[in-house]
């Protein structure tokens, strides 16, 4: 079929909600990260048929200038027919223009319509992650966590690189570890240590703030931090905390169980292209 290919602009939000919510049903996020979204570099790629709407996916640039694909919905009654193709084609032109040095998106470790059309435009697996969570916020404890500085959350995190195997996940979005990644977390405030404990924690959202609050990293005493982020969570008068980590970290895994995190139902894969 021939589609018409354009980026939204903000009176399009209607508009893509419904492709959200046709493809989706009760899963969908599009319409309270808009602002987000809008405020980040790349673009919503919109395809028509038409004048119609049938078919949403987001390119955004994370902090380190890398391209994220996310939001990829095509309403059923045209899907298999070209337009997430159309949408790929769109998002390799945005990240040629902004010069990315790759780009990058999850599915699951199942989706292998998924899996295909991200292989169609160059990208290959180069991780697989697990997500935990838990809903039980019972205890929690602030102890000593407090904000950092900038330059002492680089040191952190960029010591913790290799423990990590090179990500930190917030709302599914996996973010390489690198300085410029840590530099942004400092400034949104989800960077905490408690020194007396030689502990820390990165932790946070990235949009929907009002859902769950998403650990990305931790260091030193693990049960302490897992402390934090129950009461940070609690402060905030979330029901959630969850984590999402590749499945090397083994030790992480093994804290996170002990505390009655429970596992997400299917594991995830990153795939990604390097320009």
């Amino acid at each position: 079929m021939d589609f018409t290919v354009k980026i939204a602009g903000y009176g399009d939000l209607a508009a893509a909600d419904a492709v959200e919510r046709e493809t989706m049903g009760d899963y969908v996020y599009l319409s309270d990260a808009w602002n987000y979204f809008n405020s980040l570099g790349g673009g919503l790629v919109c395809v028509y048929d038409g004048e119609k709407m049938i078919g949403i996916g987001r390119f955004s640039v994370l902090p380190d200038g890398s391209g994220w694909l996310e939001t990829l919905r095509v309403v059923p009654s045209y899907q298999r027919k070209g337009a997430g193709k159309a949408i790929y084609k769109k998002w390799l032109e945005i990240a040629k223009e902004l010069k990315c040095p790759s780009m990058a998106m999850f599915t699951g470790v199942s989706n292998a319509a998924s899996s295909g059309l991200a292989e169609l435009y160059g990208l290959k697996t180069v991780a697989q992650h697990r997500g935990y969570h838990l809903t039980d916020l019972s205890g929690g404890d602030p102890h000593g966590f407090k904000h950092t500085t900038w330059q002492r959350a680089v040191e952190l995190i960029m010591a913790k690189k290799d423990e990590y195997n090179d990500y930190m996940t917030f709302n599914r979005t996996f973010h390489h570890i690198n300085e410029a990644n840590a530099k942004a977390f400092s400034d949104q405030g989800k960077v905490f240590e408690d020194k007396e404990s030689g502990s820390f924690i990165v932790c946070g959202a990235r949009f929907q703030h009002q859902v769950t609050l998403h650990i990305a990293m931790m260091g030193g005493d693990l049960d302490k931090c897992i402390d934090f982020a129950i009461n940070y969570a609690k402060a905030q008068g979330l029901e959630k905390v969850s984590c999402t980590f590749r499945l090397e970290n083994e030790k992480l895994e093994n804290a996170l169980k002990a505390r009655g995190f429970k596992a997400e139902s299917s594991d995830l894969i990153t795939k990604e292209v390097k320009f």
